[in-house]
Order: C-alpha cells, then sequence, then structure tokens
C-alpha cells in the first residue's frame, strides 16, 4: 500500500475568485521558475467548468489548481509522479509543496489571496494502492495526524471522507489560527 499521488488542498479566505487572473501568474511561474525543482509547462482555464478544477498550472511532477470544486475555492496540488520515499515523508513533502504554492500566491499582491489553515483536505488519487477503506485510514492516520501537527501545531482531528467507490480522502481540522508561512516556518 505505498501510493505517492497525493492531493493536498487548502482554501481560501477569499469569497469570490477570478480564476482568469491566475492565467498570467502561472505562466510567469513557469517563465521565472519559481518552483525551481519542477518543470511546470502549461497553464489550463477550466473557468467554465462549474465548481470545477478552475485554472490549471501543468507541471511533469506535479499540477497546481485554484480549485473551485464543492464551492470552496483553494490550491490543489497534485503529485503525479516523481516522489521516492516512505509514506511520512511524502505527505510532508505534499503539504509543503502546497504550502508554498499558496505562499507564492499570497506574495501576488494584485490577487488578495489569504489562505487559511485550519482545514487540510488530502486525498490519494490511487484507488488500487490506496482504496477508501479502513485499513487505509488506519495507515495513514498516523502520519497524516504527525503532518498536520508539525506543520500547523496542536492536535489535529481527521474525517474521512466518501465512500468505497471513491478515492481514499481526509479532511483535516488543524485548529490553527495562524498563516502559511507560521505553517511553513515550523520545519
Amino acid at each position: 500500500m505505498h501510493a505517492t499521488k497525493f492531493q493536498v488542498k487548502l482554501y481560501t479566505k477569499t469569497g469570490e475568485i477570478e480564476l482568469g487572473t491566475l492565467i498570467p501568474v502561472f505562466h510567469e511561474w513557469i517563465r521565472e521558475k519559481k518552483i525551481p525543482d519542477e518543470l511546470l509547462i502549461d497553464v489550463a482555464d477550466y473557468a467554465h467548468v462549474p465548481q470545477g478544477p478552475g485554472v490549471v498550472l501543468i507541471g511533469h511532477q506535479s499540477d497546481y489548481y485554484l480549485d473551485v470544486a464543492d464551492d470552496r475555492p483553494g490550491l490543489l496540488y497534485s503529485r503525479k509522479r516523481g516522489f521516492d520515499g516512505d509514506l511520512q515523508a511524502g505527505i510532508d513533502d505534499a503539504f509543503r509543496r502546497a504550502l508554498r504554492a499558496c505562499q507564492l500566491l499570497e506574495e501576488e499582491s494584485d490577487l488578495g489571496f489569504e489562505f487559511s489553515t485550519s482545514e487540510v483536505f488530502f486525498r490519494v488519487q490511487d484507488r488500487l494502492r490506496a482504496p477508501n477503506e479502513d485499513a487505509t485510514y488506519e495507515a495513514y492516520k498516523p502520519a497524516l495526524e504527525r503532518a498536520a501537527s508539525w506543520f500547523f501545531g496542536g492536535a489535529p482531528s481527521l474525517e474521512r471522507l466518501g465512500g468505497k467507490r471513491d478515492p481514499f480522502a481526509v479532511r483535516i481540522h488543524t485548529g490553527s489560527t495562524g498563516c502559511v508561512s507560521d505553517a511553513l516556518s515550523r520545519n
């Protein structure tokens, strides 16, 4: 049960988001290699899809979405490939990359984004290696609790989401009132 296709989403505190404003920002990230250890390739605009993926920064190893699913906009980091390491290291890396992308977006003063650290969505996009069942939850729970505690402090609570046909997903309530840069400075 060693999956590596992890997704981490942090939600914005901002209400409505004009998704089109992200397109030039993500193109700049490609040109300026804002994420230096990843090959960023293109930007896709799905703003026309209701509650869809929004705007996507497509990379070789990972994709970064300004996702608007469930009417809850946020930055969704999605690792597709390229991670060697144990479960804890993989989860920690996914959290770190999501937080770093949120920080980059917050630094774009024209956007006015601010991300909440009180709740984190985690999903494994590999139903073969991580089926949505009790055994998977028990295997992932200690690593998710450790990562959430390490980045956000406190004792997080986990809520398993979906049914057997859905990818394994957990909503993590961190209890954090801090900001993204606080979470990144903790490790």
